[in-house]
């Protein structure tokens, strides 16, 4: 009886069967880095975009000037309509740790800012000029670390980023 016919056949089988298989992982694990990576790009943003809205929203505050009591009221409402926290916890479950780092150094500058507003102090005032300067440093640290994450880095590592703008 002739064997051969047969194993080439059962051979030439296991190895398309095989070869399928591993193609259908390869493109699953592709698909699954392409998902986990939009979540990062989509929480990063969300993070992003309610730091801005905070930001805006002191600075109206600060610009406008008003009582202290008004300002802190309106100051600690902004933060809190913002869903900042939420977002952040978000973040810490997602992103790695050289993301969450500068992530919370922003959050806590954002915080500082809130606070000094709160007081009552207004854009005029050379203490709100230097919080305004520690957010947007820490700001475009956070983004950049997430743009790196994201591989979306500036072109060369070693050119600096824009400088941030404030107002």
């Amino acid at each position: 009886m002739d064997w051969l016919g047969p194993v080439n056949t059962l051979m030439g089988a296991g190895i398309g069967v095989g070869a399928t298989l591993l193609a259908d992982r390869l493109r699953w694990r592709r698909e699954r880095e392409a998902l986990r990576q939009d979540t990062r790009r989509q929480a990063y943003a969300s993070f992003m975009a309610a730091l801005s809205e905070v930001y805006t929203r002191l600075h109206v505050i600060a610009r406008e000037g008003g009582s202290a009591e008004d300002a802190g009221r309106a100051a600690h409402e902004a933060f809190a309509s913002s869903n900042l926290y939420p977002l952040r916890y978000e973040l810490a479950l997602i992103a790695p740790w050289e993301v969450m780092e500068p992530t919370n150094q922003v959050f806590w500058k954002i915080r500082d800012l809130r606070d000094l507003v709160a007081t009552g102090v207004t854009t005029e005032d050379p203490a709100f000029g230097k919080h305004l300067r520690d957010y947007l440093a820490a700001a475009e640290t956070a983004q950049t670390a997430m743009r790196r994450d994201l591989g979306t880095s500036w072109p060369q590592h070693d050119e600096d980023p824009p400088a941030p703008r404030a107002g």
